[in-house]
């Protein structure tokens, strides 16, 4: 007897549909699974017998032949395990054959027959509702994730017999009462979502620092802070996501996709509700940093799709791997190539990154003599190219803060609070929108950059004056035109002046890391 039964796997972050064909016919007892399936499915004809079998349930005698269409797209993942099952037990006439036309299925089981939570089920779920399948059998351990998807009908299971009764009809239970209380927890958690990184007004003093960061939240700019050790870098770039602007319900599915692809939300106890704030260490491989592997997975630039990726200590990473974010700046994802198939995951991330001025630390400080050698700062200096620096829209010289200064706070907060911040960076946000620019301002396309950043007489003659003094490259005049165009946002002002300009050009000022 012949199945065919609907469902989907993950290729990178997005979900593909596969049909699961079984056929039983008269032979040696034996499962064959053809379709180009990996060592993980191939390995799921054991735990598919030994589920049905101590599900109660008879296991076919015959020569049992599964298809995984279609035939040039690569499976892997465990969730095939259950539809597999199930197209097994519809061909030997356990399933009703016209009652599970109507499911996808998606699960992996073990060997005593319970449906286990598998990863990317998101992804596949969305997969299936484009493919206009309305009802989805999901394991009960992924129902939170999974209630992201509205306009589909979400049934959690828990066994394998479960999931039978289910399709024939003979199950009385509700379970679609889970996924109310599951959709409910996730908008429970999305209204009590809290950044809980700290005040900004605890940072003593660094006020300037501060200014840099709100324009630079502002129009999503890329920033570079420089300074010696203990000037508050690292904590300043860390209380960055409570200041941004809350994700919008796209950007929460898209991220919560690619978390859900890399196994990473805990079967939906840990969905990104907030925008992500990634912090690798810099001995992190390249793998480790934009991806890759026999089986691409995402790495820590699409990991931070939608929030911030913050590299500490950037000159103590690998050059190969600071060059390697080049690209993927510029085009906001990155494709990697397998066996003939290629990989696209997103990285649209804003790049913040801090460094010490040379290896040990207090190169230009006012207490303490830096003992690095000219070899050593040249080394130093190297990490970070030319073409990568050219790509860095902002970059600011953070000074220590001196005892009188740090005292003189202590018992009372001063200067800008995180509250004030964020207020400053939706203000400069809300007049870009309605000004008509949906997009952040460091986004902006050659087009819309000539319309939203013209200069009038006097602002041309200054910058034709900055850009022939301080040797700026296209790229570089272009970026610092998007700068002003946020600080004017901020502002309130529809045209560009001389001071806007001029704030945007100090922020371009460190050429390298010991200037």
């Amino acid at each position: 007897m012949f199945s065919r039964i609907h469902t989907a796997v993950c290729k990178g972050v997005e979900g593909v549909n596969v049909y699961v064909e079984t056929d039983i016919s008269k032979g040696l007892p034996a499962m064959n699974i053809v379709g180009l399936a990996s060592t993980m499915v191939m390995e799921s004809r054991e735990r598919i017998k030994s589920a049905i079998i101590n599900s109660d349930l008879d296991y076919p005698r015959g020569r049992i032949t599964v298809n995984l269409t279609p035939a040039c797209i690569r499976k892997n993942g465990s969730g095939l395990d259950l539809p597999i099952a199930a197209g097994v037990l519809t061909s030997f006439e356990y399933i009703d054959r016209g009652k599970i036309s109507e499911y996808g299925l998606i699960g992996e089981l073990s060997l005593e027959g319970s449906v286990l939570g598998t990863e990317g089920v998101l992804p596949m779920v969305i997969c299936l509702k484009k493919a206009g399948i309305k009802k989805v059998i999901i394991p009960a351990d992924n129902v939170l994730e999974a209630s992201m998807v509205s306009g589909i009908e979400l049934f959690p299971v828990r066994t394998l017999i479960e999931a039978v009764r289910l399709i024939n009809g003979w199950s009385h239970e509700m379970p679609e009462d889970l996924c109310s209380e599951a959709r409910k927890t996730l908008a429970e958690k999305m209204e009590k979502a809290a950044v809980e990184r700290g005040d900004f007004a605890d940072i003593r003093g660094q006020e300037s620092a501060k200014r840099a960061l709100i324009i630079a939240v502002t129009g999503r700019h890329g920033l570079l802070m420089i300074g010696s050790p203990g000037c508050g870098k690292t904590m300043l770039a860390s209380r960055l996501p409570a200041i941004m602007p809350p994700m919008t319900e796209e950007e929460r599915i898209e991220t919560a996709i690619i978390y859900s692809a890399a196994g990473r939300t805990n079967f939906g106890r840990d969905i990104p509700l907030i925008r992500p704030f990634r912090n690798p260490h810099n001995t992190i491989g390249r793998a480790g940093l934009i991806g890759g592997g026999s089986i691409p997975v995402p790495g820590e630039i699409t990991l931070a799709h939608n929030g911030i990726l913050f590299l500490d200590e950037v000159c103590e990473f690998d050059r190969e791997k600071i060059e390697a974010l080049r690209t993927p700046i510029e085009e906001k994802k990155i494709v990697h190539f397998r066996k003939g198939d290629n990989y696209t995951f997103p990285c649209n991330f804003q790049l913040i990154m801090a460094a010490n001025p040379c290896p040990c630390g207090f190169y230009g400080d006012s207490t303490k003599m830096c003992r690095c050698t000219e070899a050593q700062l040249d080394s130093y200096r190297k990490k970070l190219s030319g073409p990568m620096m050219d790509r860095i829209d902002m970059r600011i010289g953070m000074e220590r803060i001196e005892y009188d200064e740090l005292r003189s706070q202590c018992n009372v907060k001063t200067g800008l609070s995180t509250s004030d911040m964020r207020a400053i960076v939706e203000k400069g946000i809300s007049f870009a929108r309605n000004e008509g620019r949906l997009s952040a301002n460091a986004d902006m396309t050659e087009k819309e950059t000539e319309q939203w950043c013209r200069l009038g007489e006097e602002e041309e003659r200054f910058m034709n004056e900055a850009f022939n003094a301080l040797k700026l490259t296209p790229r570089s005049y272009k970026k610092t035109l998007k700068v002003a165009r946020t600080i004017a946002d901020i502002a309130e002002s529809r045209c560009i002046k001389t001071d806007h300009l001029a704030e945007a050009l100090s922020y371009r000022m460190i050429d390298t890391v010991n200037n």
